[in-house]
């Protein structure tokens, strides 16, 4: 039974498959960003396939139109991987990608259908700020938790409010008005859901891999900063320009701050 906050998620989403189909700018249009939590998701795989010395078992929560699972298995032939999204005309795209290796289901990560353990490595990608109500994103992780094996590791790639109150400061010190939540979204606050996940999972130091991986949390903060704050104060305007030339210059630039809403963590299931 759907919920009236789930209609508001569902609908969003068909117009999302109705205007983007298989882009890779469905539910993302800035280019850059896209592209960097690729390459999280997909250099860790590479990190944890390397560390285990065998393939993996990959659940893709919030799969949409199979961008990310696309590039997976291309990647990752000798994996198992199945991919879950709660919308249909999204998942009807990505079943028309013919991703070998790969399971599709319609389902809901607040109560999933698979079996415990099943899974040891499990990722996200602004799929829980889809949920609007804190216990229910809560309970997804839970869930999360439940279908990981015990060791398994769950990358969160979502949204935080630090990162989007720390971007509005900025924004108000050159004259610029805040960016809010979109309304079908709903940011994580750090300290709240960490703390109620804490007896289930552990923080992971991706150092732990060697000292050349370039993995962190705030890997977008500086482009953040550029794209979403100095890019527009230079030009006067109120609008968040993507894909400009000049914010892909500094794209190059290593994180620094806590300036972006999106940021990755693994957690490691206890």
């Amino acid at each position: 039974m759907t919920t009236s906050n789930d209609e508001v998620i569902l609908a969003h989403y068909r117009q999302i498959a109705q205007t983007f189909g298989a882009s890779p700018r469905s539910t993302m249009e800035d280019d850059f960003v896209r592209e960097k939590e690729l390459e999280w998701i997909l250099t860790y795989r590479d990190l944890l396939s390397r560390q285990s010395q065998r393939s993996l078992h990959i659940l893709d929560v919030g799969c949409g139109n199979g961008y990310a699972l696309d590039k997976l298995c291309a990647n990752a032939a000798s994996d198992r991987v199945t991919g879950l999204d709660f919308s249909e005309e999204l998942l009807n795209i990505t079943r028309g990608r013919n991703l070998p290796n790969c399971t599709l289901v319609r389902g809901d990560v607040r109560q999933l259908q698979f079996e415990d353990e099943t899974f040891n490595y499990v990722y996200t990608e602004r799929c829980l700020i889809n949920i609007l109500d804190p216990h229910e994103q809560v309970a997804a992780i839970r869930e999360i938790a439940r279908v990981l094996r015990t060791g398994g590791d769950y990358l969160m790639i979502e949204c935080f409010t630090d990162g989007l109150e720390n971007n509005n400061k900025a924004r108000a010190d050159c004259g610029l008005p805040p960016i809010p939540e979109a309304h079908h979204n709903r940011y994580f606050e750090k300290d709240r859901v960490f703390s109620a996940v804490r007896n289930i999972f552990d923080m992971v130091d991706v150092r732990e891999f060697g000292d050349d991986v370039a993995l962190c949390s705030n890997f977008l903060s500086s482009y953040y900063f550029t794209a979403r704050v100095l890019y527009p104060s230079l030009l006067h305007g109120t609008e968040v320009v993507r894909n400009s030339e000049v914010a892909k210059f500094f794209s190059f630039l290593p994180p620094m701050g806590n300036y972006s809403p999106i940021q990755a963590f693994v957690l490691r299931k206890i």
